[in-house]
């Protein structure tokens, strides 16, 4: 067990140390320009320990996405989490969660990959419902309010953060706030 422990431990360390590696370098480099051997110099580890994890750049950035959306998640477990994800509270929280990440998201945008951000809004939508019985129909109705909260979100960091967050998270809240998806109809 403790094999296992140290084993995930170290695996998790190199994967950090690698997206480090390729964020640190997309703030110097042109993204198609960075190779294996740039990530791995700049991280410390071998090219078998990069392909251990990953098999490309923009699979280090959606797991760092997904890492992003795993760790706001459990900071919010709980019945709330579930019901009430589109109150404004829940919406300005979230923003200034990822407000943290600004950097991250600006790097992206450099590079041509802010779908990256959306595929995380997505995945965070569906996970935030998962309790809830939902069609195909219904699930495009999560997708049209992650779009929304993505377009918002990029062109806010884009206009350099100018607007308060709490007006932003007031606009989001007022288009959402007479049409709740926990009150979905089952189709």
């Amino acid at each position: 067990m403790k094999t296992s422990v140290s084993h995930n431990t170290a695996r998790e360390f190199t994967k950090s140390c690698i997206m480090e590696a390729l964020l640190q370098l997309m703030h110097t480099k042109d993204y198609n320009d960075i190779s294996i051997t740039d990530i791995t110099a700049r991280a410390g580890v071998s090219r078998m320990a990069y392909y251990r994890n990953y098999r490309s750049k923009d699979h280090i950035l959606m797991d760092y996405m997904c890492s992003i959306i795993k760790e706001y998640a459990a900071e919010l477990e709980g019945p709330e989490f579930f019901t009430n994800f589109q109150t404004y509270e829940h919406i300005l929280r979230s923003l200034k969660y990822l407000e943290k990440y600004k950097d991250y998201v600006l790097c992206l945008k450099k590079a041509n990959r802010a779908e990256i951000v959306l595929y995380g809004l997505d995945l965070y939508m569906l996970h935030v419902t998962e309790p809830l019985e939902k069609s195909n129909l219904a699930k495009y109705e999560l997708y049209y309010y992650s779009g929304a909260l993505y377009n918002i979100f990029m062109h806010w960091i884009e206009d350099d953060m100018q607007e308060d967050i709490t007006v932003i998270a007031s606009i989001i809240y007022e288009h959402v706030k007479h049409h709740r998806f926990n009150d979905l109809p089952k189709l």
